[in-house]
């Protein structure tokens, strides 16, 4: 997560103007750096279904567990998942290859990498057969696509 001049934050992680977004346990420094309401963001106060971002901060795996089960029916098909665990040692139990292996348990694919104030983050998505799955499924869900 750490910002290139003149890139502000939330574009950097994906997120656009008018986007439905929910942070979850997300810290003070890190939400001053997204700037949710300047990047124009709508901020939701629990994910609903159609939500298109997310960022889950976690630091232990049966938690990281359960918000990707019940996120994975939330999110739009165009949509994505950013968590983030602490980076200092012995801070958590999570690592890259512990949320990998979660979120590929629950249909997720890692995309992307990221680091900022003592916390590392990978980019999810849902894999490409679920998506078309999904939106065969969900007519609602269908017209949201990039």
């Amino acid at each position: 997560m750490e910002q290139r001049s003149g890139t502000p934050m939330a574009t950097r992680l994906g997120f656009k103007p008018g986007m439905r977004v929910w942070f979850h346990d997300m810290p003070a420094a890190v939400r001053a750096a997204i700037a949710p309401e300047r990047a124009a963001l709508e901020e939701m106060g629990c994910a609903t279904d159609g939500v298109q971002g997310v960022h889950l901060f976690a630091s232990r795996r049966d938690h990281l567990e359960r918000e990707l089960g019940a996120l994975r029916g939330l999110l739009a098909s165009n949509g994505f998942c950013w968590v983030s665990w602490p980076d200092q040692e012995g801070a958590s139990e999570l690592r890259e290859n512990t949320v990998a292996d979660v979120a590929a348990a629950h249909g997720w694919e890692a995309r992307d990498r990221c680091a900022f104030e003592g916390w590392s983050g990978v980019k999810l998505t849902p894999r490409a057969a679920e998506v078309t799955e999904k939106s065969s499924t969900s007519p609602q869900l269908r017209t949201r696509t990039e």
